[in-house]
C-alpha cells in the first residue's frame, strides 16, 4: 500500500484525487462593480400612497390638556382604607367609620 501522509494529490487510502484546485489553469478576473438600479414596485407604491393617505398617530407625549382630571377620585379615597381580611390573604376596602372593626 502507498502512503502519502499530509499530501494533497492522494487521499487517506492512498488514492490519487482529482482536484481542481491544484490546476494551474487561469481563473477569471474579477468583474467590475455596477451599482443595482432600484425600482420600485407595486406593492410599494401602494404602500406609499396609502400611507400619505392614512398617516399613523404621532408618537409625541400627550400634554396636560388632555389628561382627565381625577381630583375627584383623591377626595373620595380620603373616606375608605384598605385592610386586610380577617384570618384571610386578601384585602378589603373598609370605610373610615368602620376601622376599629379590621380583623374581627
Amino acid at each position: 500500500m502507498h502512503s502519502h501522509i499530509g499530501s494533497l494529490r492522494y487521499d487517506a487510502t492512498g488514492r490519487k484525487r482529482k482536484t481542481k484546485a491544484l490546476s494551474t489553469a487561469k481563473r477569471p478576473t474579477a468583474r467590475p462593480f455596477k451599482p443595482m438600479a432600484y425600482t420600485q414596485s407595486l406593492a410599494e407604491k401602494q404602500m406609499d400612497e396609502h400611507l400619505e393617505k392614512y398617516p399613523s398617530k404621532s408618537l409625541s407625549p400627550v400634554t396636560q390638556s388632555k389628561i382627565k382630571d381625577d381630583s375627584w377620585k383623591k377626595e373620595a379615597s380620603k373616606n375608605f382604607t384598605v385592610a386586610p381580611a380577617y384570618n384571610k390573604g386578601a384585602y378589603q376596602v373598609i370605610p373610615r367609620d368602620d376601622v376599629e372593626l379590621i380583623g374581627r
